[in-house]
């Protein structure tokens, strides 16, 4: 046989023995969702600030409106002043009036304004009698005519100004509609603001966890860096397994000494198992791992959980611990086995008693290389790993 053909038939063979994982994570992946987000939040962080300069013209042009609306209210007011005043007026001129118009009444048989102008002493003191009578009446109708106009203009800018107050009062509902559209707008993105910012946070937190063990962009997440302790038949990390423990022939433990089951897989849809002992049990890893989260954050009730990745000959399975108490002995990056105590049977979250609810996945973690949905869809049965006691 060729060299050649030596060199082929060992990569080949090199490429069969390789477990083929097509669920595998790479750093760069976390890097990029970083980035993703990072440019996600500048975005709403950009919309917020505009719309909140949009928000802040919109208010400038209510105050303005405001402005306007009172000037015109003022103006309207003095339009009213001015029309009583002439209508004051022309009652004043009325009751002249009437004086002049003495010298056109007929009284007791008698033509007083003929009498006024005969009663002249002269030619010329006639003419000047008829003159002055003649004048006062068209002087008379003139005032009377000008504050007639008067008031008519007043009474058509009274019209006119009501009319733009009612226009500037619709203005200024709409400039107040669209400020409170653009500020429930700016309220929702904001809301959003803090999940992204959890995102970003969450996973520069692993990026910074893998680069600290040295991973590269280009590793495979369990696979090629940061490998967990491998889960086989002799790995029990030397640590001594009390009576009473039941281990299967893959090297996987049920994880309480004694209890029972108290609701099971699949059970109403159940996606694990719950076992009941009593507050305060030790609870162990159910196989040989790596801890890769402690804490109440993930939960949308609160309930304390530890979670464990394993390599199963190649394959990464991951198991859950939760409603635990908050005291958990362990931390992240912790290896554990079975002989570890990686909690204590407590209540918390959405619990109705102490107990342990097991969960379990293949390839997608929740929290370690997958979304809440990607884990959920390759949760499997704890038993296809763990043994039952029953």
């Amino acid at each position: 046989m060729s060299k050649k053909k030596v060199i082929f038939l060992g990569v080949l063979l090199s490429l069969l023995l390789i477990p083929i994982n097509s669920y595998a994570v790479t750093l760069q992946e976390y890097e990029d969702a970083v980035a993703k987000y990072t440019k996600e939040l500048q975005e709403k962080e950009a919309k917020i600030a505009k719309g909140k300069e949009e928000i802040a013209a919109v208010k400038r042009n209510i105050a303005d409106i405001e402005g306007k609306i009172k000037e015109a209210e003022e103006e309207v007011e003095r339009l009213q002043r001015e029309i009583e005043e002439c209508n004051k007026e022309i009652e004043k001129k009325n009751k002249e009036s009437k004086k002049i118009m003495e010298y056109y009444q007929v009284e007791n048989g008698n033509n007083a304004y003929l009498e006024y102008v005969f009663g002249a002493t002269s030619i010329t003191d006639m003419v000047y009698r008829m003159s002055v009578a003649e004048q006062l009446t068209e002087y008379n109708d003139n005032v009377m005519k000008e504050l007639k106009r008067l008031i008519e203009e007043n009474e058509k800018k009274k019209v006119e100004l009501n009319k733009k107050q009612e226009e500037l009062k619709e203005l200024k509902k709409n400039l107040e509609k669209e400020k409170e559209r653009i500020e429930e707008e700016v309220s929702g993105v904001e809301g959003t603001v803090p999940s992204t910012k959890g995102q970003i946070a969450l996973y520069q937190q692993r990026v910074d966890y893998y680069r600290s063990k040295g991973c590269k962009s280009s590793d495979v997440i369990g696979v090629t860096c940061d490998i967990p302790p491998k889960a086989t038949t002799s790995s029990s990390g030397g640590s001594s397994v009390s009576a009473g423990v039941v281990i299967g022939e893959n090297g996987f433990r049920f994880p309480v000494v004694g209890g029972r089951i108290s609701w099971g897989y699949g059970s109403g849809g159940h996606k694990g198992v719950d076992i009941t002992r009593g507050c305060g049990t030790p609870i162990y890893a159910v196989a040989p791992g790596r801890v890769y989260y402690v804490g109440n954050t993930l939960d949308n009730y609160g309930a304390y959980m530890v979670l464990v990745v394993h390599n199963v000959n190649g394959r990464l399975v991951f198991s859950q611990y939760a409603h635990v108490q908050p005291n958990i002995p362990v931390s992240v990056g912790q290896n554990v086995d079975i002989g570890t105590v990686v909690a204590y049977m407590g209540s918390t979250g959405y619990s109705t008693g102490c107990h342990l609810h097991l969960e379990m996945s293949q390839y997608y973690g929740w929290g370690y290389n997958g979304s809440y949905y990607q884990y959920r869809n390759n949760i499997i049965s704890p038993w296809n790993y763990v043994p039952s006691p029953y």
